[in-house]
């Protein structure tokens, strides 16, 4: 099938060449908040109604929610089993924690769930405090693109229906950390000199909430997250010491520096870390 992507134009180039080296026709969109219709979700939609097209609408479609609950959930579950106590893990569409989640806590009810949220994304007041709001987004704040953040295919500022299974069921999410961009790059260089890791933003976000998640539930407890994409994917945007200057980044923040809550001993009770 011929696959036409609609993609924001600030996306990183690699992803971009990726695709087109797959063979696949790329439509750049401009970076604009969701309610202006040239934003790339509005455009996708719109060329899924041309004939013989099909818009897979990743976001809404609950196929993507069932995908992870009958595959990658049990693939968790059957790896960690009974020893298992919190998953963690960042939302862009929700599918990947909706369904991971679902299938996890159908097999041990008293699993954990914690939303790992990047800066400049709304979903971590959505979760702690019942409202969909950012800093970023007050009266006179409001920058040029949704999210201000370097981190790539993590954080909403909507939720889409996807997420709405997180949250039609009660209890099922335990809480949310709220992750900086300077703790997302430190985590990246971390894990990259001391394990050899080469991770892109979305598996530093999720890494840094796994760290705090576990710290919160103290010794002997077991937390799952997922690294779900390369640096790689990432060279000139994530992984670029210029591009990283262009949102006030320096040197020191992405040393251990930024990494000091690793030292911490203290364990932090509460249902949200911000």
């Amino acid at each position: 099938y011929k696959a036409i992507f609609a993609m924001p134009e600030s996306i990183s180039k690699e992803k971009i060449d990726s695709m087109k080296l797959y063979g696949a026709e790329v439509r750049l969109c401009k970076s604009v908040p969701f309610t202006d219709q040239e934003h790339y979700f509005h455009v996708a939609a719109k060329l899924g109604e041309e004939p013989k097209c099909f818009f897979t609408n990743q976001f809404e479609n609950l196929a993507n929610y069932r995908a992870h609950k009958d595959g990658t959930g049990p693939e968790i579950f059957a790896q960690l089993g009974e020893k298992l106590d919190a998953f963690v893990c960042a939302c862009g569409t929700g599918g990947t924690l909706a369904g991971v989640g679902t299938a996890l806590m159908e097999r041990k009810p008293s699993v954990r769930l914690f939303l790992a949220d990047p800066q400049g994304s709304g979903l971590f007041n959505r979760v702690c405090r019942g409202v969909m709001y950012t800093k970023e987004e007050a009266e006179g704040k409001r920058l040029k693109n949704p999210f201000d953040t370097v981190t790539e295919g993590v954080g909403i500022n909507r939720i889409t229906e996807n997420f709405k299974v997180l949250l039609g069921r009660s209890g099922m999410l335990e809480g949310a950390v709220k992750v900086s961009d300077a703790e997302a790059v430190a985590m990246s260089r971390f894990v990259a000199k001391h394990d050899g890791l080469f991770i892109g933003s979305s598996s530093a976000v999720n890494l840094v909430s796994a760290v705090r998640v576990a710290q919160s539930l103290g010794p002997g407890h077991c937390v799952c997250t997922i690294a779900c994409d390369s640096g790689l994917r990432h060279m000139t945007k994530f992984w670029s010491d210029e591009y990283l200057a262009t949102h006030n980044l320096t040197s020191r923040d992405v040393t251990d520096v930024s990494l000091s809550f690793l030292d911490d001993n203290v364990v932090n009770p509460a249902r949200c870390y911000d």
